[in-house]
């Protein structure tokens, strides 16, 4: 299930019939006193659980910006398609009194809607987002230091993603005015107001988000900046245009073997002993330790490849290799109650 975790848009309607709606605006003045330029600033309205909404009105255009889908809820580890975030962005608009966004007809010049003349929405930001299961909150860590390893090709001329590595996972291509990704431990961002037993299963699932932040570059270059593209798709494919979007961008987590080191299982205090051996300490001949304690000691650490009685060889240690599945994430049974919003029909 791929959906939208961000919504950049805006509309021009017939000027002067809307209501001027902002924070207040920036003024430059010249020295002679002149008002150079005016710029409205956008109005932040807080809701429930600390989700914050932007928008403005300066009689002609209505800017709109925000996780429209995690507006009002506890969380958004699941969310809704581009069009339905425009919907609900749509709905929250009416409460002020604005028109709603439409699309711009093919057949006319423009479309009339609620008595205003409009020329159709235009999107400049989408982020398009998927979860995966890794099958724990350990193998979803390694994934994402794996990936910290790996760049992106994707379709557009900023060329490859490198990435860039976090505590909580990594990026590709920060800063692009094109596109931009990121793979992070969802289970670890969650917030405060999330239901336990979605948290719980985040971090228990090792829940993977993988997002796609589309620029206002990209979207016009590829033709979505037009909600018709989001509304029809690829109808010979029979995919949304989401999936079919979101898909050109993550080929990179199907490289998913993942090399580990041959420690980084081992229990901490017997993990000493092993470095110890690894860094040139003959463990078994070591007088302070007794006959009986070393033999338990290289018992416990046979099954890891790990031989104290032979002097270590850097060169002979194996290299323990994993292949992690990634499973789009299922949404658990409950989830639309837990989340304490009830998905658009």
């Amino acid at each position: 299930m791929v959906f939208c975790d961000w919504l950049s848009i805006y509309q021009d309607f017939t000027p002067g019939t809307l209501p001027i709606i902002n924070n207040g605006n920036l003024i430059c003045v010249d020295i002679d006193g002149q008002i150079e330029y005016r710029t409205s600033k956008k109005l932040d309205h807080v809701g429930s659980y600390d989700t914050k909404l932007r928008f403005l009105c300066d009689g002609t255009r209505i800017v709109f910006e925000g996780n429209i889908g995690r507006y009002g809820r506890p969380d958004n580890v699941f969310g809704y398609s581009v069009l339905e975030c425009i919907q609900k962005a749509s709905d929250f608009l009416e409460t002020f009194c604005l028109p709603r966004f439409t699309q711009i007809n093919s057949n006319v010049v423009s479309a009339r809607t609620d008595g205003f003349i409009a020329t159709g929405a235009v999107i400049t930001r989408v982020d398009l987002t998927k979860n995966y299961a890794a099958g724990s909150h350990e193998r979803a860590a390694r994934v994402a230091h794996y990936m910290g390893g790996q760049a992106i090709a994707a379709p557009s001329s900023s060329g490859k993603g490198l990435p860039k590595t976090y505590a909580n996972g990594v990026s590709w291509n920060e800063g692009s005015k094109f596109w931009y990704a990121k793979l992070y431990l969802k289970g670890m961002e969650l917030g405060a107001h999330v239901a336990q037993e979605v948290k719980d299963w985040c971090i228990n699932s090792g829940i993977l988000r993988h997002e796609i932040s589309l620029k206002s570059r990209y979207l016009k270059q590829y033709g979505l900046q037009d909600l018709r593209a989001w509304t029809f798709g690829w109808k010979e494919k029979g995919e949304t245009m989401e999936n079919i979007i979101y898909g050109k961008f993550s080929a990179v987590l199907d490289r998913n073997t993942v090399q580990t080191n041959p420690f980084e299982g081992i229990p901490s205090r017997l993990r000493r002993i092993a470095l110890d051996w690894r860094d040139g300490s003959d463990i078994w001949s070591d007088p302070d330790f007794c006959l009986r304690q070393k033999q338990r000691w290289r018992a416990a650490l046979l099954p890891y490849g790990i031989d104290i009685k032979v002097p270590c060889n850097v060169t002979r240690l194996a290299t323990r290799v994993e292949v992690i599945q990634l499973a789009p994430a299922a949404m658990p049974a409950g989830y639309w109650e837990l989340s304490s919003f009830q998905k658009v029909a």
